[in-house]
């Protein structure tokens, strides 16, 4: 199992899960569903969409098979294995399938981010992420060929143009990230490929060392590019690119410069690109292949470099040398190249968290489910590249075709044009035409036989006179209407092009506004891209709306001795509120002493507003009808649209008399209401606000608002999720204990004050990316005349806890330290280190150091031996309670005993041990010994000078 990450290619992966997954979670994985692989261990319930940012790596599942026999044990059982591709596949395929560009896409002069906006696949299935700014404007006609190969084409031309390279990643959460590699990768090297042992300089410098095989080859050196670019036969335009003089240094065989001049061809290339493709092709040639693979087993790469970052790599055995770049590495000067890591392949072994995401974004935990790998080989590709740039240059040199000259003749149009009205999904009236027409020749008589597609352009006629019925003109105020000959002003509108394949005769336009007259025309084009002449101008008039509205529900009808009081909620007669067609204009309220009666002119009483700002509000329509009740009265309504079309009447409501102050009451203002109690419950329809703009509050059924001079949303509190949204800054007090968030616009900060005093701790959190770091820090204090805090420091890649300055962030104090592969315990006082405690994962000790660099006095720990580097007391110098200390001394010439004193007196008997060293072999013993020091009794009698070595152990 392993995966298998490629820069600007799909790569690969493959998962096995061990034969007790329970088949609901095989059942569950369905086919292009995505597989994310997170160091750590995580919970994908809890965490959900927010892994795919976290993941190392997020694959697409593309296989998926079981089998009864594993064939290694032969036992029948149920294995199951999954497979796939990177993120990438949803730009294009291995086999140039995807969302392919079927209508040409044609950036003209756009910029960098315009244009690779607009080869985003038009499926969503990628969108865009940091589109980065790049110098130039590009150029070009992308058709029949997937978002992928368009994208690397468009960075390649931009690379060639702006003099820095430029790339593309697909991210995890299916984002394009596209600009210069400077802003996607690590372009300034921090990690260093060589035959050095592993590890990190001071400098932060990392070392990869391992097994690793350099090729080197000149197969595909050029010294000029000629590119074949767009056109047929004669009319080929080409581009061209010559190296530069300094690139070539060699000879032929007479001692001429050498020229190697390689063809290319690509036809979707045009002639202003020509040229900038051509050096861009060029580029790739000028200098040896250089391809490095790095095969390790005893470093865990992740976190010193992806793939697409730059690294060193130096090897001067294989010519791996680059006198233009020196670094320093432990105190070595190196000479290494900068190259960049193309691919990396490694296993996936305990430890990572696996997780499958369902096409509803529904999440399933694999980990426990997954056999890992047994192997921690890693292998790494770095400066390894194919022989030709992807997708540039790989069509067949040779000839073409001569150039098709044949120029599609004029469609003529068929009128008149058959059309009608609907409704949209948003319940407007719209209109639809069918357009007709008549195939053409070419212009010079000849049969088109190349025909590609058709392409239809409409606008709104603007010259034309708009008639109005007097139902529609009573609905407009006298100043809004224009001049006599044309009371309606006709819209202003561009240009719509509509495309149609060829062999068709017949197209649908939709989308238009009922009644307005459009311009139309079409011109025929072929497959080499000629265009025909536009036919003339035909104008049409779109179908009037004459579509009626539904018959509304009944109304609720209160009344009293003076009115009746009329609520409308907008909803059709078969059922439902607020749901009558978006092109509402209002409600005619008619009365009568019938509940079968007709509507007329004589019975109607009243016309009240009825919009779709209403019905999406879901704000009822209310009418107050000055009819005095005195015997039974009875309530039809007519919805009317914004055309006149007026729908067939409700159902008879009959008045209910009720107390003149509670539903008769139909227009109360602020003035009307003064001093008093409101004892009942109010339900508001619409919303209560401060003011309509600048600093405001409102209050509406979303929820509780607020709003800046500047008419920013401050707060928000959502009346259907309860989420609260804060902008600026949130206390719990102003005085005392309390909590302040956000209280500065520097760091993201949480604060903590005390029952009194001004001093706080805090926790902050400082981004670096897409990581974030978090400190919490204590309220400052006094340390010998130094503002002192205690912090705990949680960063990328390690966690600290420390005393430190409140003025430089120096340590002053004990400290903690743990990282992945080490932890450090020590004191420190203004960068004076006092002596540190190490335990390490990767030299796999536990050692204490004083913390001194020329007198190093440490002890260790190691797996199998324990090690002391330094000194051990000296007896002149031991304290009485010195618990082990060594030393020796020069005896008197031919003396048969010797007295060794301590010089302090111990606190207990130490005991010592002894040795002798003379010319003669000596039997002796310890005759006598106390607090004060020890005897010594040695046979024969020394010889000579003669020196006494001991050490003494107090119990």
């Amino acid at each position: 199992m392993a995966v298998n990450d490629v820069l600007g290619a799909l790569g690969s992966w493959d998962l096995t899960l061990k034969p007790t997954t329970p088949p609901d979670t095989w059942d569950a994985i369905g086919y292009f569903g995505h597989v994310a692989f997170i160091s750590g261990r995580l919970d994908p319930a809890q965490y959900g969409d927010n892994l795919l940012t976290a993941a190392r790596y997020v694959g697409v599942v593309r296989e998926r098979s079981n089998s009864g026999d594993d064939r290694r044990t032969k036992q029948v059982e149920q294995g199951y294995e999954l497979g796939g591709v990177g993120m990438a596949m949803w730009l294009g395929d291995d086999e140039d399938k995807g969302d392919v560009y079927e209508n040409a896409v044609q950036p003209a002069s756009a910029s960098f981010a315009t244009t690779i906006n607009m080869l985003l696949p038009a499926s969503g299935a990628v969108t865009a992420g940091t589109i980065y700014a790049v110098p130039g404007n590009y150029s070009g006609r992308h058709q029949y060929e997937t978002p992928r190969k368009a994208i690397t084409y468009v960075c390649e031309t931009f690379t060639a143009s702006s003099g820095q390279k430029v790339g593309w990643r697909v991210n995890g959460n299916g984002t394009l990230d596209a600009g210069p590699e400077a802003n996607l990768f690590v372009t300034d090297p921090r990690c260093v490929i060589s035959r050095k042992t592993s590890g990190k300089d001071t400098s932060g410098i990392e070392s990869v060392p391992g097994a690793f095989g350099v090729s080197r080859d000149m197969e595909d050196f050029s010294t000029r590019v000629v590119l074949l670019a767009e056109g047929e036969g004669e009319s080929i335009a080409t581009g061209s690119a010559d190296i530069s003089g300094g690139l070539n240094p060699y000879k032929d065989i007479h001692g001429g410069t050498l020229k190697l001049t390689r063809l290319a061809s690509e036809s979707d290339t045009t002639v202003t690109n020509a040229d900038t493709r051509a050096a861009l092709l060029l580029s790739q040639y000028t200098a040896s292949q250089d391809e490095l693979v790095v095969e390790t087993d005893n470093y865990y790469i992740e976190g010193s470099f992806d793939v697409g970052d730059y690294v060193w790599v130096w090897d001067p055995n294989a010519g791996l040398v680059d006198n233009a770049n020196e670094i320093t590495f432990r105190g070595e000067r190196l000479n290494p190249i900068k190259l960049q890591v193309t691919e990396a392949k490694w296993p996936v072994t305990e430890g990572y968290t696996v997780a499958y995401r369902d096409a509803n974004g529904v999440w399933y935990d694999l980990t426990d489910h997954v056999e890992w790998d047994g192997s921690h080989t890693v292998y790494v590709t770095v400066g390894g590249f194919a022989r030709a740039l992807e997708g540039s240059g790989t069509q067949p040199v040779g000839s073409r075709p001569s150039q098709d000259t044949s120029i599609p003749g004029t469609p003529v149009l068929v009128t008149p044009f058959a059309g009608s009205a609907y409704l949209d999904g948003r319940g407007y009236t719209r209109a639809r035409v069918i357009v007709q027409w008549t195939a053409p020749l070419n212009v010079d008589g000849s049969t088109v036989l190349d025909g590609d597609h058709y392409e239809i352009r409409y606008a709104v006629d603007t010259d034309m006179i708009y008639p109005a019925t007097w139902s529609q003109v009573s609905q407009v105020r006298w100043m809004d209407l224009q001049i006599w000959a044309q009371p309606f002003a006709a819209p202003d509108q561009k240009w719509q092009v509509q495309y149609v394949a060829w062999g068709e005769s017949t197209a649908q336009l939709n989308d238009l506004s009922p009644g307005v007259g459009y311009d139309v025309q079409i011109r025929a084009v072929d497959k080499a891209g000629n265009t025909g002449a536009w036919s003339g101008i035909t104008t049409f008039v779109a179908s009037e709306d004459n579509i009626p509205p539904s018959t509304p529900a009944a109304p609720s009808v209160a009344g009293s001795r003076i009115a009746l009081q009329i609520t409308h909620t907008l909803g059709v007669s078969s059922g439902g509120t607020y749901n009558l067609e978006s092109d509402l204009q209002h409600l005619e309220i008619h009365v009568d002493y019938e509940p079968t009666f007709t509507p007329s002119n004589d019975t109607l009483k009243a016309k009240v507003n009825a919009t779709a700002g209403m019905i999406q509000a879901q704000i009822p329509a209310v009418a107050t009808v000055q009819v005095e009740e005195t015997s039974a009265r009875y309530v039809r309504v007519v919805a009317v649209d914004k055309t006149g079309n007026k729908s067939g009447p409700s159902d008879a409501a009959s008045a209910t008399a009720l107390l003149i102050d509670d539903a008769h009451i139909s227009d109360l203002t602020v003035s009307k209401v003064t001093a008093g109690e409101i004892s009942a419950d109010w339900i508001v329809g619409a919303r209560i606000k401060t003011a309509d703009t600048g600093a405001r509050t409102e209050m509406s059924a979303s929820g509780f608002e607020a709003y800046d001079a500047a008419g920013t949303r401050t707060f928000f509190a959502d009346a259907t999720t309860g989420d609260v949204s804060i902008l600026g800054r949130l206390r719990s007090g102003t005085t005392g204990q309390r909590l302040d968030i956000n209280p500065s616009s520097i760091l993201p900060e949480i604060r903590f004050y005390p029952s009194s005093g001004s001093d706080y701790g805090f926790i902050n959190a400082l981004s670096s990316g897409t990581d974030v770091n978090l400190g919490a820090n204590s309220s400052s204090y006094d340390d010998d005349g130094v503002q002192c805090a205690s912090r705990t420091y949680l960063a990328v890649g390690s966690a600290q806890l420390e005393t430190i300055r409140s003025d430089t962030q120096q340590r002053r104090g004990g400290y903690v330290w743990a990282q992945p592969d080490a932890l450090f315990a020590g004191f420190n006082r203004d960068g004076v280190e006092g002596g540190t405690i190490l335990a390490s994962a990767n030299v796999g000790t536990f050692g204490w150091n004083d913390g001194t660099a020329s007198t190093a006095n440490l002890m260790r720990f190691q797996s199998g031996v324990t090690r002391h580097i330094g000194r051990w007391r000296d007896f002149v110098s031991a304290d009485s309670n010195e618990g082990l200390f060594t030393g020796s001394v020069v005896a008197t010439s031919g003396a048969t005993s010797f007295s060794v004193g301590y010089g302090a007196t111990m606190l207990t008997q130490p005991l010592p041990l002894t040795s002798i060293r003379d010319d003669v072999v000596h039997s002796y013993a310890i005759t006598g010994s106390d607090t004060s020091g020890f005897t010594i009794t040695i046979s024969p009698a020394a010889n000579g000078g003669w020196s006494l070595y001991f050490w003494c152990f107090r119990i």
